[in-house]
């Protein structure tokens, strides 16, 4: 008697010649037990695959930031989309990313919230490695594209993204309930959000992103096509955020708005960060005119003042003593007889800043060989 017995990848086919009954049942046995190993082996592996990505070992030295991103680096092939970047976010502020296009902004984003998968480097939200549950449990996330299943309400649209995001359906509810109320869009709350206007599906992304109500905010270009009023109500929102304590990271192109909405920035050129700092430096400079400034600069650098010329203005770097150092100069204005004509906190044009810093770190070309 021959019997042939062929197993073949993962589903394990038998096949026999022999058509003895007790034959077929040890082979149906056998098969069995070997289906019940094969899934016994993929669920341990899903498991300790959920299992590293359920850490929440907090990293005490990077616990106090909202975001740390470390020696961040990108690479697709020859090219480096990101280059060993290190960018802060504190926690309670709105940090502005911004940069010429193909600089990395996106690409930074992406690797945030494990859309993609970072070269080297660490990204924390936290203190947590950024892909694991603990993170993203911090996270509320807002694309730059506003996409919608057809035929489902914006109510019962935010009702299913709450679920997923393992909210039971009576607090799924009343959280969309609640948040629509807040941004102004209960009465339209039965209609489905492709029909909305371009401020109004912005709108419905942020209330998706505060259906967990996360601790950080990270939105990619959320104002693009939006026009100035929906652009206003939408950042208008976001200082509302701030106040509550929340952190955002938001890129944007338009600086304008980000002069008098972001604490900080970060300028990513050609892949590597040129700058980060706060985007108002009124607490450092002073802008000082008088009837006579040539001789008032002369004066401040003799009394140990750091004075620069801007203009028809002196800028003059004051110390965390703003009130000490404010009437000391007032002072020694009084004692020459020099009469102060201005004089007010210097706030840095963040578009003049963006354009001088990326102009000076644009990559020299390479001179072509002869």
């Amino acid at each position: 008697m021959v019997q042939k017995i062929n197993f073949a990848h993962q589903n394990q086919i038998f096949k026999s010649e022999d058509t003895n009954e007790d034959n077929k049942q040890h082979l149906e046995v056998q098969k069995k037990e070997l289906s019940k190993s094969n899934k016994v082996s993929f669920k341990s592996r899903l498991n300790r695959i959920f299992n590293i990505h359920k850490g929440n070992k907090i990293n005490q030295e990077y616990a106090d930031y909202a975001i740390y991103i470390k020696d961040f680096t990108k690479q697709f092939r020859k090219f480096k989309a990101v280059d060993n970047a290190t960018i802060k976010v504190k926690k309670g502020t709105i940090h502005g990313f911004i940069g010429p296009n193909g600089s990395g902004k996106t690409t930074t984003i992406k690797c945030l919230i494990s859309a993609m998968v970072p070269t080297s480097g660490q990204l924390l939200i936290h203190g947590q490695d950024s892909w694991t549950v603990g993170a993203k449990k911090h996270v509320g996330y807002i694309p730059e594209a506003a996409r919608f299943p057809r035929k489902i309400s914006a109510y019962d649209y935010l009702i299913s993204m709450a679920q997923i995001s393992g909210i039971s359906v009576k607090d799924a509810k009343l959280r969309a309930e609640n948040i629509l109320k807040d941004l102004g869009l209960w009465e339209k709350r039965k209609h489905n959000p492709n029909a909305y206007s371009s401020g109004m599906k912005k709108k419905v992304l942020l209330a998706q992103s505060l259906l967990n109500d996360p601790d950080v905010l990270i939105l990619d270009e959320p104002a693009a096509n939006l026009d100035p009023t929906a652009r206003t109500e939408l950042f208008n929102e976001l200082r509302k955020l701030r106040e509550q304590g929340k952190s955002v990271f938001i890129s944007s192109h338009i600086l304008s708005e980000l002069q008098t909405l972001a604490d900080e920035i970060t300028i990513l050129n050609y892949s590597k960060v040129v700058f980060q700092g706060p985007v108002n430096q009124s607490d450092s400079k002073y802008q000082v005119s008088t009837n006579d400034n040539k001789k008032f600069k002369k004066i401040l650098i003799a009394a140990k003042f750091h004075v620069e010329t801007d203009e028809e203005y002196l800028l003059v770097k004051i110390s965390e003593r703003t009130d000490i150092d404010l009437n000391k100069i007032m002072a020694l204005a009084l004692k020459e007889k020099i009469t102060i004509t201005f004089l007010k906190p210097y706030i840095v044009d963040l578009q003049e800043m963006y354009e001088k810093i990326v102009m000076e770190n644009r990559p020299v070309p390479k001179e072509r060989e002869r």
